[in-house]
């Protein structure tokens, strides 16, 4: 399968569309579809056509920047329909964030197998939030699927989006509410609404609002917005994964969805990374249709082109992608059932995993003033790599990251909740104008808000940077990553980050080197307990509330959830340890209060790493070769 440039079939024919079509639901609320069909010389031509479905709360008329539209498909024998999701644009009802979508997708299925211009055959596809309409029909496993390619979706909103490892994600929760917000209904009758939501956009005033979260009921800007602000009420209070989140839409049963060919394609910057992760090994558990996964050196918007820039780094020519022809490839082969020359694949033979390695260079600028990395693309039968050795790092009280069982040691720093460790690139997907999405030096930005200075992050006491020796040869981790630490803090309740470098030696460009982010995430102290969905899946936090006894002991675990990365000779693998990362998470203000319902004056928190061989903090790298 090549991934960079498959094989496009031409446009060969006209396009004819059926604007807004009211499609009506189980409960007679009707939603706006419009439907493009083949067609030449303003006839329709003779079908019935395989069909391609997307659902979007986006507008479906708009023309997006990360899907084929209609014409795209129906120039190449498709009926192609897209449908407004419910309560926004034209169609029926209140828009809940999530919650319907299968309900909604499921009725909407039932309606197109019904069409005379449907062979019977429906593909979903989408990305984003309509990622999750597609997974949402997926795993109802209607009449009439064939195939499905999912794009930078969720597989646990829990855990992708409104929360990680316990904390509260402010930079994508705010962006996202507000942006939906700002095109939807109560903006649409009121110039004054929207107006008043796109002041709230910018820069400063999303800022403004990040760092005064949570927002109370009726006491910020969504309370414009009623609707939205009662669902964006609701993820504030739900901490715990609880039955809230295991509604449809929020979660995906992959054991529930069909036996058909499924193309996943994630970025290894994106913030729904772990559901992509998870959505691979979900969908081929007990299947043997093939599931393939591409997965991309970019970040969540650029998952159309997968283009050769990401964040500050220039991952060269090899990273680009003709993604709607990918798709095209996918659809034309198990759909339509022309040979395309994929590989079928099945449980037996072994799914495909496409990554996209990223591979660090010399530390040199390009023309446009992005760092020089460079990347190829691999390809596996398995996610983890089948020869990839799961190989233990200690963290050293010398600062060291070693193979070997270090002394006995601590380290010790302050959380102060009013001076947090600043968001330097990493895995976003929301409020962009604040934090860069993808790899970033890691070091204070002045343009940024929440940095105010130009130093390194690992120059910062609340910051303990642990490093191996420069390595003696190119070494690639392609994997899960895992960190488990020991601490002890002095307070009830703290926060634990944890964020993998390629740390460049000095160069001509960059004499203080260059410290690229690979990964990073965030566990909640009080939320440390954590479960799994299935085999192979990732870890799920906050089943308990379970506060911390200060000075007492115990062991935390960071999933750091994949990466493919080679570390070249004469580079340090870095592992950065603090207690905030803001604003892409909420500031733990170490009182132990819920997010909702914080009243009491934040604290300085002492906290401990404990190393040593009765304490193992340590990280967990795949290694190949």
């Amino acid at each position: 399968m090549s991934v960079n440039r498959p094989p496009r079939s031409p446009a060969t024919n006209g396009v004819a569309t059926l604007h807004d079509i009211m499609v009506t639901m189980r409960d007679g609320a009707c939603l706006a579809t419009d439907v493009y069909l083949p067609a030449e010389d303003c006839a329709l031509l003779p079908g019935p056509f395989p069909v391609v479905l997307e659902r979007t709360p986006y507008l479906k008329t708009r023309n997006q920047t990360n899907t084929p539209d209609g014409a795209f498909w129906a120039s190449r024998g498709y009926a192609f329909v897209t449908q407004d999701c419910r309560g926004r644009h034209k169609s029926d009802g209140v828009f809940i964030s999530y919650p319907v979508e299968g309900d909604d997708g499921v009725d909407t299925m039932a309606w197109i197998v019904k069409q005379p211009w449907c062979n019977g055959k429906v593909a979903v596809t989408g990305s984003s939030y309509y990622a999750s309409t597609a997974q949402a029909i997926l795993c109802r496993n209607p009449p009439g699927l064939a195939a499905a390619v999912i794009r930078v979706g969720a597989g646990d909103y829990h855990e992708d989006g409104a929360w990680s490892g316990g904390a509260f994600q402010i930079t994508h929760n705010i962006n996202y509410a507000l942006g939906l917000a700002a095109l939807g209904k109560e903006a649409q009758a009121n110039p004054a609404v929207r107006k008043a939501f796109e002041k709230a956009l910018e820069t400063e005033e999303a800022f403004k609002l990040m760092q005064r979260s949570p927002l109370a009921p009726g006491q910020s800007v969504m309370a414009l917005a009623p609707t939205y602000d009662d669902w964006y009420q609701e993820w504030q209070k739900h901490e715990l994964y609880d039955d809230y989140w295991k509604q449809d839409g929020y979660r995906f049963d992959y054991r529930n969805a069909p036996d058909i060919p499924i193309l996943l394609i994630g970025t290894w910057y994106d913030e729904f990374l772990g559901g992509m992760l998870d959505a691979y090994t979900g969908y081929a558990e007990d299947k043997t249709a093939p599931v393939h996964m591409v997965m991309g050196g970019g970040f969540h918007s650029s998952v159309y082109t997968m283009s050769t820039i990401a964040g500050d780094a220039d991952f060269g020519p090899h990273l680009p992608m003709d993604v709607p022809g990918l798709i095209l490839q996918w659809f034309d082969q198990h759909v339509k059932g022309n040979d395309q020359g994929l590989p079928q694949g099945n449980l037996f033979q072994g799914n495909l995993f496409h990554a996209f390695r990223l591979e660090s260079d010399k530390g040199r600028k390009t023309l446009a003033g992005n760092l020089q990395a460079a990347g190829s693309w691999q390809t596996f039968s398995s996610w983890p790599p089948a020869d990839a050795k799961p190989t233990k790092f200690h963290l050293s009280p010398d600062f060291t990251l070693t193979t070997q069982t270090p002394t006995m040691g601590a380290l010790s720093y302050d959380h102060d909740p009013a001076n947090p460790v600043p968001t330097i690139g990493g895995n976003v997907s929301s409020g962009l104008q604040i934090v860069r999405a993808g790899p970033a030096d890691q070091r204070g930005d002045p343009t940024l808000l929440q940095c105010n200075n130009t130093h390194p992050l690992s120059e910062r006491p609340d910051v303990l940077s642990f490093a191996t020796p420069a390595l003696d040869k190119d070494t690639e981790v392609s994997g899960p990553i895992t960190v488990t630490l020991h601490v002890s803090s002095s307070a009830v309740d703290t926060d634990f980050t944890a964020k993998l470098v390629d740390q460049y030696p000095p160069s001509p460009d960059y004499p203080d080197g260059y410290a690229m982010n690979i990964a990073d995430a965030v566990v909640r102290a009080r939320f440390r307990r954590f479960a799994r969905q299935g085999p192979g899946y990732r870890r799920i936090y906050a089943q308990q509330d379970e506060k911390l006894t200060p000075g007492e002991i115990v062991e935390v675990t960071i999933d750091l959830w994949s990466a493919s990365v080679l570390f070249k000779a004469g580079h340090r693998i870095r592992l950065d340890i603090a207690s905030s990362n803001f604003p892409r998470f909420d500031v733990n203000p170490n009182t132990g209060e819920r997010f909702a319902e914080r009243r009491l004056p934040p604290i300085t928190a002492r906290n401990t790493i404990h190393m040593g061989k009765e304490h193992p903090s340590h990280v967990i790298l795949p290694l190949r070769g």
